[in-house]
């Protein structure tokens, strides 16, 4: 599934939520602000941003604890569409190629099958709101320091624990009760650019299905601008075991990186977002096969 807008928020519900990669100095002068209300700040910006589309293509890379994939991802008026460039650093063969093909154009033309994954989508959205409205309530925030980002913007460190009379509202928000961390927040943005939280105990959660995380789990995501005022994440790091219905094992463990963000025009057509895939999987494919012949022949 491609990545939703409202990453951190949907991210924070299944095993949750935001990093900045950047060691930070921590200066620590006192906060003018109580960090609770910054992080009420923060969040209701981060449940706004989920009411605008940044419509752009970007690259996005999971490696997972077996193998790694790479993508091409567009986002459209109509949702996102993507097309595979790479399994484990390599193109696909030309069969594979095919296959994937034939799956993106099929979904692309498929109304029915868009709609529905809008809507799975909305409904997430819906979740993650509801993740991001409780942080205030959830966790009792201590300030940490102030230092400067590579953007020169201030940055407001905070470290959050458990609030012991926080009560979740719905399984996914239970999670929480079990959690601590630190949070970044662009003072400037006011948005949150970083959640690095770690389960130091097992937790329930939920998110359509009933389970339970193991003590140690953790998450690192990271969130920036990426251009003209769009925020978008960045990287994103989950490490959890667990069972699912507490029967089935669960293990999460993928290290996701987003990069090269361009934007595409809101009135883009399916035929021409298809066009563009095709034509960044040719260059990945080419550069590619440059680089593998080149290797050869140096044997």
């Amino acid at each position: 599934m491609y990545p939703r807008r409202n990453c951190l928020g949907q991210v924070t519900a299944t095993v949750l939520a935001v990093l900045l990669s950047a060691s930070f100095a921590w200066s620590q002068q006192k906060l003018d602000i109580d960090p609770l209300e910054l992080v009420r700040r923060a969040s209701q910006n981060e449940i706004k941003a989920s009411d605008t589309v940044h419509y752009c293509m970007f690259r996005d890379s999971i490696d997972y604890k077996d193998h790694a994939v790479s993508r091409e991802i567009i986002r459209t008026s109509q949702g996102g569409l993507w097309t595979t460039l790479l399994v484990n650093g390599k193109p696909l063969t030309q069969e594979e190629r095919q296959k994937d093909n034939d799956r993106l154009v099929k979904f692309a033309n498929n109304p029915d099958a868009r709609r529905k994954r809008r809507e799975a989508n909305k409904e997430e959205d819906q979740r993650a709101s509801l993740m991001l409205s409780s942080l205030p309530n959830a966790f009792l925030y201590t300030y940490v320091g102030t230092d400067r980002g590579p953007n020169g913007d201030e940055l407001v460190h905070l470290r959050f624990r458990p609030n012991p009379t926080f009560s979740p509202p719905n399984h996914e928000t239970a999670v929480y009760v079990g959690m601590e961390g630190d949070l970044i927040i662009d003072r400037k943005a006011m948005r949150i650019a970083k959640i690095d939280g770690t389960l130091f105990k097992d937790v329930d959660f939920g998110w359509g299905i009933l389970g339970r995380l193991h003590k140690g789990g953790k998450f690192i995501i990271v969130q920036r601008d990426v251009g003209n005022g769009d925020w978008e994440e960045v990287q994103e790091t989950l490490q959890f075991e667990g069972k699912i219905l507490m029967v089935k094992s669960l293990t999460i463990w993928s290290t996701e990186t987003m990069t090269d963000f361009r934007p595409v025009s809101p009135n883009i057509t399916t035929a021409q977002a298809l066009n563009l895939l095709q034509k960044s999987a040719d260059v990945v494919a080419e550069n590619h096969s440059g680089v593998s012949e080149a290797q050869n022949n140096h044997k």
